[in-house]
Order: structure tokens, then sequence, then C-alpha cells
């Protein structure tokens, strides 16, 4: 047994509960007129049904050594992300959606977690695309358009 996968997992599941109680006091509506506590339910069940996981396997796993809860992690890396996102939000109304999400997507493929430049670009480009179509033209969001006007 993990101690602290449990703990951190009855906490998920303490804060889903409240989540997703929350959400059903606000009233759900329906899935064709949903009501304002709609997607707070339901974010807070998913959120109770992950923390469940955890919990069972934190559960039946044997117990080892313990380790500190940040060993390996790059904090570097996390840094980079951080400062990225920032630049992100800044250009992100002055180059449009479309131009921004691809030239980050692409620099975080190829900085972060290095790709084939192939692998970045087109996973980059296949990206910005999906998501302009999802929520531009499926779900009407409005988008920055920046100056090219593509958003």
């Amino acid at each position: 047994m993990r101690r602290a996968d449990v703990a951190s997992s009855l906490f998920w599941m303490a804060l889903g509960g409240f989540v997703a109680w929350s959400g059903w006091d606000l009233e759900l509506g329906s899935v064709n007129d949903p009501g304002s506590g709609f997607l707070l339910f339901w974010v807070g069940l998913i959120v109770v049904g992950l923390s469940v996981g955890v919990l069972v396997s934190a559960l039946r796993a044997p117990a080892g050594p313990a380790r500190p809860i940040w060993a390996g992690a790059r904090w570097d890396k996390v840094a980079l992300v951080l400062v990225v996102l920032v630049a992100y939000g800044w250009a992100l109304p002055r180059l449009g959606f479309v131009l921004t999400t691809t030239v980050v997507l692409v620099f975080l493929f190829k900085v972060v977690e290095p790709q084939r430049w192939s692998v970045a670009i087109g996973g980059a480009v296949a990206s910005a695309l999906i998501a302009y179509l999802v929520f531009k033209v499926w779900l009407g969001a409005q988008l920055p358009a920046g100056f090219l006007e593509l958003g």
C-alpha cells in the first residue's frame, strides 16, 4: 500500500464529491438543455471515479521504499512551459488562435520532449486545426483572429 496515493486519492475523492454535490444543488437540467450545475456535476463524478481508480491501485500495490514525491522532476522544463504559456497568453490576441497555437506547439514539441521536425510541425498543425474546428466551427466559440484574421 502506498500511503501518499491513498491520502491523495481520498482528498480528490472528497473534492470531487463536493463539486458533484454543488453541481447537483445548482440543478442539472438535461443534455439538450443543461442547467448551471450540469458541467460541475459531471466533472465532479469524473474526479471521484478517477480517485477510486487511484485508491484501488494504491491499496493493491505492495509496500515499497518511500521516495520523495518530486524526485526526478525536471524543474527547468516546468519553468520553460510556464514561460511559454505566459507568452502564449500575451501573443494570442495579437497573432490569433491558429498561428499562436501552432507556433507554441511546435516549440514545445521540439524543446520540451524533442521530436522530429515532421512530427513537431505535423502534430502542431493538426492539433491547432482540430481545436479550431471543434471550438470555432462545431461549438461556435469566438477565438482571437489576430492580424491575419485566421481565428
